[in-house]
């Protein structure tokens, strides 16, 4: 799926938030479509424990992706880029996290 600012859908692509927007609509949980107001979502988790499915917070809160274990995000990176999952360790977010928000299920 391609990267598109303000897109949350398979059909027309996403932008960070909008990913997570539709993946936690699936699971029948609403969230906001904003990085800056999901950042104050759910509850703040330290980094030592990630469980699938938290949000990691990037570049002032600019950027969000979501964990899905052994060191890996899924994420919609920026403009000319596809919905792609990446090692954390490895790539140039691994300096970049700000916060770690666990969404808790109402």
């Amino acid at each position: 799926m391609p990267y598109r600012w303000g897109g949350s859908s398979p059909a027309s692509g996403f932008d960070c938030s909008g990913l997570v927007y539709w993946t936690y609509r699936k699971l029948g949980v609403a969230v906001p479509h904003s990085s800056y107001a999901l950042a104050s979502e759910g509850r703040r988790i330290g980094r030592a424990h990630l469980k699938p499915g938290d949000l990691l917070f990037f570049y002032g809160l600019g950027h969000v992706g979501v964990y899905v274990g052994r060191g890996r995000m899924v994420h919609a990176p920026r403009a000319g880029r596809r919905v792609e999952i990446v090692r954390l360790a490895r790539s140039s977010y691994r300096g970049a996290l700000v916060t770690v928000r666990r969404i808790v299920r109402g």
